[in-house]
């Protein structure tokens, strides 16, 4: 069951290890439903850039891959000015961005980062798969946008994209930042992929080499 408004009221304004960091929080008024905190859209974005290859391999050396994926994408910066563009996401593209604020879990609540249904009208959306958040992480959290609709849609730094549910969890034994693969733990900003880094491709290019 998803924390409601003053259940996570409460949780924010804790001193203990019990609370929930969520900053900056620009309007709580605004930003607070019933059982959710709306998170607003950062000012980095992760383009993909298909044509430079046919596929990435994960069974090369972790630091050829890693060159390979950070080549994959360039990071553009969009100004937070209202008066100045935004970014404009045409039908069919895939981009990874993040939310402004930072986020801290403590380590009985997990949350999961859900998309508005504003944006979902008219074909935004905010993740693929990626919506599930482990008990004590920290950093931006990544969205991974994509226009599902027929026209482009122009977005701008400071929009409420998503919200966040949050759920009340026993204390979990091995939070994210205690797991040997916590490879986003800390991110500020959209991430580009460490799917090369997941144990069993590990094993694989051990077996390979």
């Amino acid at each position: 069951m998803p924390l409601n408004e003053l259940q996570i009221i409460d949780r924010l304004t804790r001193s203990d290890r019990k609370r929930i960091v969520v900053t900056p929080i620009i309007d709580l008024k605004a930003q607070l439903g019933p059982s959710s905190l709306d998170v607003r859209l950062g000012s980095n974005f992760r383009i993909v850039k298909s044509q430079l290859y046919t596929h990435l391999e994960p069974t090369k050396p972790e630091e050829e891959i890693e060159r390979a994926v950070n080549r994959y994408t360039d990071m553009i910066t969009v100004s937070d000015d209202p008066l100045e563009d935004g970014f404009v996401l045409h039908p069919g593209t895939f981009v990874l961005a993040s939310t402004l604020e930072y986020i801290r879990l403590p380590n009985d609540i997990t949350a999961r980062l859900e998309g508005r249904s504003s944006w979902g009208r008219i074909g935004l959306l905010v993740h693929t798969t990626a919506g599930f958040v482990d008990q004590g992480y920290s950093g931006t959290l990544t969205f991974e946008l994509c226009n599902l609709g027929s026209i482009p849609i122009k977005l701008f730094v400071g929009l409420r994209l998503a919200q966040i549910c949050f759920y009340e969890t026993m204390e979990s034994l091995h939070p994210y930042a205690n797991r040997p693969y916590a490879k986003y733990m800390g991110q500020i900003g959209p991430a580009a992929s460490a799917f090369y880094k997941d144990p069993e491709f590990q094993t694989l290019r051990r077996l390979r080499s």
